[in-house]
């Protein structure tokens, strides 16, 4: 679809890319270590990603500045924040009870999946879709783990291809906002 974006919806965008970046980081940073692949140069990619992604996202906070602006819309937030509680309450839930079975080497597949669930509302209350893009991916990979591992390699294995999913949903988000508030004004986005 082609719009104009407001300060408002490319400020979203690169924040929403910043926890994108971050999660993602962390993600790939519990692979890494449950892989014990934690040397010099995974590190070293990993922190170049980081900086490489957080630094689109803050030029985007940067170039909203100079948009028109909307009145924020508190059911929107209020609307982010439940979507939130209940995600972090499903993880910790799944982790209590997933530990509490025997049965904690599927935690990470099943977190990934709850991550990948909430993307969904909140593709509809942010009208982003490509947050249901993201949010297949990360359930089918969830699902995709399970199938594709032995259980000594799957949290590792989830854990990474779950980062790089966040990472990749990331970089797209950045790359469309740019293109959105470099684009003419009367063509200024795709969303």
């Amino acid at each position: 679809m082609v719009q104009n974006l407001t300060a408002n919806q490319i400020g979203g965008r690169a924040i929403g890319a910043l926890f994108f970046t971050g999660f993602g980081a962390i993600w790939l940073l519990l692979g890494l270590y449950a892989k014990q692949w934690l040397t010099a140069a995974p590190l070293s990619l990993t922190a170049c990603g980081l900086l490489a992604l957080a630094g689109g996202a803050f030029f985007l906070l940067r170039r909203a500045k100079a948009l028109p602006r909307v009145p924020e819309d508190p059911a929107m937030a209020r609307a982010f924040k439940w979507i939130n509680v209940i995600q972090w309450a499903a993880v910790a839930v799944v982790a209590f009870a997933f530990a509490r079975f025997g049965i904690d080497v599927y935690v990470i597949s099943a977190i990934t999946a709850i991550v990948g669930l909430h993307m969904f509302p909140l593709a509809r209350v942010f009208r982003y879709p490509m947050h249901y893009v993201t949010g297949t991916a990360l359930v089918g990979w969830a699902a995709a783990s399970l199938l594709l591992f032995p259980k000594d390699e799957m949290q590792g294995s989830t854990a990474l291809g779950t980062g790089l999913i966040l990472w990749l949903s990331a970089l797209v988000t950045l790359a469309l906002a740019v293109r959105a508030v470099r684009a003419p004004a009367t063509v200024n986005s795709v969303q």
